[in-house]
């Protein structure tokens, strides 16, 4: 954004610290306001001068929103109103939303934006209830976008070792094992950097093509079952071996249509997994 020419404001407790964006902190087009979203008189202050709004911020998949539902609840769901209606009384009209295809849960279909959702865990869950918050809200003032993001993977600022993709990459340099629970898993994977340029995309394009849509954000062709992505990792670290544990409590199965962002985003990723799994084992062995 900032590369772009964009004035930006970053508003984030900074839990994890500011070690990512150590390196823009001085930039002449960036304001940052430390605070908790929670914090209305925060989201105030955060929203000063802004004409548009990414809302990223959350507590993140199925284990970590497990632990305490209730603060799940009020993170990801009661927050996401709160912003949205400190938005529309700033006059902001485009408001993009972080949500994701884990939504669909557990289907044996190829699904686009308008498929049956079938959530499966607390995650899925305040994200679909936060998405139904957005639309019901959609006026000619306030034109919120849905980005339903797919299984992220990449090397990023703060990397996530927890993502699939990386954990089994890093594992299979370090431990010379890709340990699998089942495998017939499909999921729809796409790299950080190409859900950033998404992001970028929703922001550039007339309000008209975006305001009030939901999209699913990956690749047709980079819907993988798990197996098949850890045969992808074991090509590329041929030392190691995929060890099968069996069928796995995770029900999640779902590949996703993305025929809609390549025609409203005319958005294609850069990364194909290969090269997201090379960058890991690059930047790990490094």
């Amino acid at each position: 954004l900032l590369e772009s020419g964009l004035k930006v404001i970053i508003m984030d407790n900074f839990l994890f610290g500011r070690g990512p964006i150590s390196a823009l902190e001085n930039h002449k087009n960036l304001r940052i306001v430390e605070g908790d979203f929670r914090n209305i008189d925060t989201v105030v202050r955060g929203m000063q001068e802004a004409e548009a709004v990414i809302h990223l911020g959350g507590i993140v998949g199925d284990p970590a929103c497990a632990v305490d539902e209730e603060l799940t609840i009020e993170v990801n769901l009661a927050a996401t109103r709160t912003i949205a209606d400190v938005a529309k009384g700033h006059g902001v009209t485009r408001f993009i939303y972080a949500s994701s295809c884990s939504v669909y849960g557990e289907s044996d279909d190829i699904l686009n934006e308008s498929s049956t959702l079938n959530p499966i865990s607390i995650y899925s869950k305040s994200k679909i209830a936060s998405e139904n918050i957005l639309m019901e809200s959609v006026s000619p003032n306030f034109q919120p976008t849905i980005l339903r993001f797919g299984t992220i993977y990449g090397f990023s600022g703060r990397t996530r070792f927890d993502l699939v993709v990386n954990l089994l990459t890093a594992m299979a340099i370090k431990e010379s094992k890709i340990t699998l629970f089942g495998g017939d898993q499909w999921r729809p994977f796409i790299h950080v950097q190409d859900v950033s340029e998404a992001v970028l995309q929703a922001m550039k394009v007339p309000l008209h093509r975006v305001g009030g849509e939901i999209i699913n954000i990956g690749s047709n062709d980079q819907n993988l079952t798990l197996r098949q992505m850890a045969e992808e990792i074991l090509d590329l670290v041929p030392d190691a071996e995929i060890i099968d544990m069996g069928p796995d409590s995770d029900q999640r199965n779902y590949r996703v249509d993305f025929n809609k962002v390549e025609s409203v985003l005319k958005f294609h990723p850069k990364w194909s997994i290969r090269q997201g799994i090379q960058q890991i084992i690059d930047e790990v062995r490094n």
